[in-house]
């Protein structure tokens, strides 16, 4: 029997977490734990549960989250995948030779989900990327982990920092929506993820900066762990409303070195910490004075289903005008042609026949779309097909601005 797929809500948590426990949990005992991480998900606000079925039997799920993500300063409506899983006992399977796999057909119904429900883009974190560049998604977001002793961290005036507990303030949303929409690609945080996330905030702390009682200018939630010996502050969450705001945090996380050794903490790639440090060294070998280290990672991966939509959010810089066709490869066998043109600031984009003056994949396209990949280097490395070279030097306003970076995770 071929797969059945349903969309359900949060009062099928009892089944979507026992599906979702037979694909992910180490043990039987936590499918109990599953249903009730799930029942409490308030992220979930409608039929955003996904399950796949065959001959009654629920085999797989996956989660489809409605957020909103800012791209170069304008809002898009975004899909968050999430919980993508085949029961252990259904990998690699299918009812026939024709009929795909379960987390094939999941993707397949995600994707005409997120369609139907006018989503420019669909985002998700892969446990794999390459598995999941079969449905077009391509990588759009590069992250550092910063690993620096407290030692020489920059010291500088802290007052202001107190601890917060509870709901959030509306002054701690609006840090963060702040920063949000001064970044990229980053993904608003809604009422429900609010409520998700601080639920579990007793499990360490969260500081706000708010000297004077203004504005927040920043805050952050963390705990301790231990790396070999020596007690490490972990960051978890965090926002700050500009690049002083967070050298503030880093200062007070200075003001802790009697207590602990060094502060992890993930900022976007293209933040230079090391400027602000007293050794701003990231050496290049063993050293017995104390530095930084960073580790620089990809997570999101996105896919842009309305090019129009998208190009139309973004905020470019003014100065930038012109225009060219872009030929989009689409996983599903079908080539998106669109004609882009920016003046003032703004894009505007429609469908065309004429002739492309560049091609390329829609997993290529949301890297370069996205500014995590520069068009120039993209074709420096044969990523892209340019047939006018002038094209080129006009996507590269894609890039300006700071590089992808999503705080939210789902």
């Amino acid at each position: 029997m071929s797969l059945k797929m349903s969309w359900v809500g949060r009062d099928q948590s009892e089944l979507v977490g026992r599906i979702r426990a037979l694909c992910y949990a180490p043990t039987a005992r936590d499918v109990a734990t599953f249903q009730g991480n799930l029942a409490k998900d308030a992220r979930v606000v409608g039929d955003d549960l996904l399950i796949a079925e065959r001959d009654g039997l629920g085999i797989g799920t996956a989660t489809a989250y409605p957020m909103t993500m800012r791209v170069r300063g304008g809002p898009v409506s975004c899909q968050g995948v999430a919980y993508v899983g085949t029961i252990k006992t259904h990998r690699r399977s299918s009812a026939s030779a024709t009929e795909a796999g379960v987390a094939t057909g999941l993707m397949r119904e995600a994707l005409r989900r997120a369609r139907e429900r006018g989503q420019v883009v669909s985002a998700l974190m892969p446990f794999r990327v390459s598995y999941y560049d079969h449905f077009g998604y391509g990588l759009v977001e590069h992250r550092a982990l910063w690993t620096i002793p407290l030692s020489i961290l920059p010291k500088g005036d802290c007052d202001g920092f107190t601890f917060l507990e509870g709901a959030a303030s509306a002054d701690r949303r609006a840090c963060r929506q702040k920063m949000v929409e001064a970044g990229q690609c980053d993904i608003e945080r809604s009422d429900g993820a609010w409520e998700h996330f601080t639920s579990q905030e007793d499990e360490g702390w969260t500081v706000a900066d708010q000297k004077g009682g203004g504005a927040m200018a920043s805050w952050a939630h963390f705990d301790q762990g231990k790396v070999g010996e020596k007690d490490h502050l972990k960051v978890f969450d965090l926002a700050f409303e500009s690049p002083a705001a967070l050298r503030r945090l880093l200062s007070f996380f200075g003001t802790l070195r009697d207590q602990y050794s060094a502060v992890q903490v993930l900022l976007p790639s293209d933040v230079p910490v090391n400027w602000w440090l007293r050794e701003p060294q990231i050496p290049h070998r063993s050293m017995n004075h104390e530095t930084a280290s960073v580790q620089q990672t990809t997570r999101m991966q996105m896919r842009i289903l309305d090019h129009a939509a998208f190009l139309g959010a973004l905020h470019l810089p003014v100065e930038r005008r012109g225009a060219m066709t872009i030929a989009i490869a689409e996983t599903e066998g079908s080539i998106s042609r669109i004609r882009m043109e920016i003046e003032e600031g703004r894009a505007t984009a429609s469908a065309t026949s004429a002739e492309a003056d560049v091609e390329c994949t829609d997993r290529i396209w949301a890297a370069i779309a996205s500014g995590d990949l520069s068009a120039w280097r993209a074709a420096e490395m044969g990523l892209i097909k340019v047939n006018r070279a002038g094209a080129v030097e006009l996507m590269k306003v894609f890039s300006a601005g700071p590089a992808p970076f999503c705080t939210e995770y789902f």
